[in-house]
C-alpha cells in the first residue's frame, strides 16, 4: 500500500453486501437528488419567465429534507468500501468540504422561505429559491471534486505537500463534463417529476394536466438530448483504459453501454410523443443502468490500486441485520408520508 493511502479497514460482513447496498440506496437518492435540483432550477426558470407559479414548488422543503437522509446510506456505505481513499480525498480539501454542511442547512431554510413567503413576499421568495439553488449547486460541485480525487490516488501526495485543505480537484480532465452531466440529469428527471405530479394533483382537470404532462415530457426529451452529449464528453474525458471497457475490454459493462443508448433513444421518442407511463419505465432502467456503469468506471480507475475484494470480513451479519430492517421500515415512512402529503396537495 502507498505509505500515502492509509490500510483499509476490515468490515463485518462480505463485501458485496455493501456493494449492493451502495447501488440501492444511491439510486433512491440519486431520484430525489435530481428532483430538488432540477426542480428547483425548474420553479426558478419559470418565475423568471413569468409563468404561473408552479404547484410542484410546495414540494421542495421536503424533498430536500428526504435526499439529505437518504443521501446518508450511500455516503456511509462509500466510506466502509473505499473509506481510506474517500477519507483522504476529504482530508486534502477539507475546508471546502466541510462547509457542505452549513450549505445544505442554509439550503433547507432557503427553499421553506421561498415557499413560505411566495403570496406575500415574492422578491424574498425568489431570493431564497436563488440561494438555496446556488448551495445546492456547490454541494453537487463538492461530492463531484470528492468522487473524482478518490478515483486518482496518485494526487493525493501532491495535493498533502499543501496541507491547507483547499485543494479542489479542478485540473482533473472529466470534473467539469461531469458536473454538467449531473445538472443536465436532474432538471430533466425533475422535468419527468413535474409530469408526474401533474397527473396524480391534477385528476380534476384533465386538459390542465394533459398540457403539464406535455411540456414537461418535451422539456424532458430536450434536457436528455444535452445530457447525452455531456455524458458523452465526460465519458471520452476520462483515461483511455476506463473508457475502453465499456467498448469491448469488459463485456458486460459494454452490453450495459449499449443497452443505456437504446434504452436512452428509446426514451426520448417515447417523451417526444407524449406517453407518460413508458417513459417513466425507460428513465428508471436507465438510471439503474447507470448507476452500475457508474461502479465499473469505479473499479477501472482503481484496478492496480484496490479493490473492494481485498477487504478482510469477519463475519458479524447482526449489525447488517438491524440497518436492513430499519432501513426498510424507514423506507414504508417515507412512503406513508408522501402519500399523505399528495393527497392533501391534490385535495387544496
Amino acid at each position: 500500500m502507498d505509505p500515502v493511502i492509509p490500510s483499509p479497514d476490515v468490515i463485518p460482513v462480505h463485501w458485496l453486501w455493501f456493494q449492493v447496498l451502495l447501488v440501492v440506496t444511491f439510486i433512491l437518492h440519486l431520484i430525489l437528488m435530481n428532483l430538488i435540483l432540477g426542480g428547483s432550477l425548474l420553479a426558478l426558470w419559470d418565475k423568471i419567465s413569468g409563468k404561473k407559479e408552479p404547484g410542484y414548488a410546495v414540494t421542495l422543503p421536503v424533498l430536500v429534507a428526504l435526499t439529505i437522509n437518504l443521501g446518508v446510506p450511500p455516503l456511509l456505505f462509500v466510506q466502509v468500501l473505499y473509506g481510506h481513499l474517500f477519507y483522504t480525498a476529504s482530508v486534502t480539501q477539507a475546508v471546502p468540504w466541510i462547509l457542505v454542511i452549513p450549505a445544505l442547512i442554509l439550503g433547507y431554510y432557503g427553499s421553506y422561505i421561498y415557499v413560505r413567503k411566495r403570496d406575500k413576499s415574492p422578491q424574498l421568495a425568489t431570493t431564497g429559491l436563488v440561494v438555496s439553488l446556488l448551495l445546492i449547486l456547490y454541494t453537487g460541485f463538492m461530492l463531484v471534486n470528492n468522487s473524482t480525487l478518490t478515483l486518482v490516488p496518485s494526487r493525493f501526495e501532491a495535493h498533502l505537500n499543501n496541507p491547507g485543505g483547499m485543494n479542489l480537484n479542478i485540473g482533473e480532465p472529466s470534473l467539469w463534463p461531469r458536473y454538467l452531466h449531473f445538472i443536465t440529469s436532474a432538471v430533466a428527471i425533475a422535468a419527468l417529476g413535474v409530469a408526474i405530479y401533474a397527473k396524480f394533483t391534477l385528476k380534476d382537470n384533465p386538459e390542465q394536466s394533459s398540457a403539464v404532462i406535455r411540456t414537461n415530457l418535451r422539456r424532458f426529451a430536450w434536457f436528455t438530448l444535452v445530457q447525452f452529449a455531456f455524458g458523452t464528453l465526460f465519458w471520452l474525458s476520462t483515461p483511455r483504459e476506463v473508457w475502453m471497457i465499456f467498448m469491448g475490454k469488459n463485456i458486460t459493462a459494454t452490453i450495459l453501454m449499449t443497452l443505456s443508448w437504446l434504452l436512452a433513444a428509446s426514451m426520448i421518442y417515447t417523451a417526444f410523443r407524449g406517453k407518460l407511463g413508458i417513459t417513466i419505465l425507460h428513465a428508471f432502467i436507465v438510471l439503474v443502468i447507470m448507476v452500475i456503469m457508474r461502479e465499473y468506471m469505479r473499479s477501472a480507475y482503481l484496478k492496480d490500486i484496490f479493490s473492494p475484494s481485498q477487504l478482510e470480513s469477519k463475519g458479524e451479519f447482526w449489525p447488517l441485520i438491524v440497518f436492513l430492517v430499519l432501513f426498510i421500515a424507514g423506507l414504508g415512512a417515507i412512503y406513508y408520508m408522501i402519500r399523505l402529503a399528495t393527497k392533501k396537495i391534490s385535495q387544496s
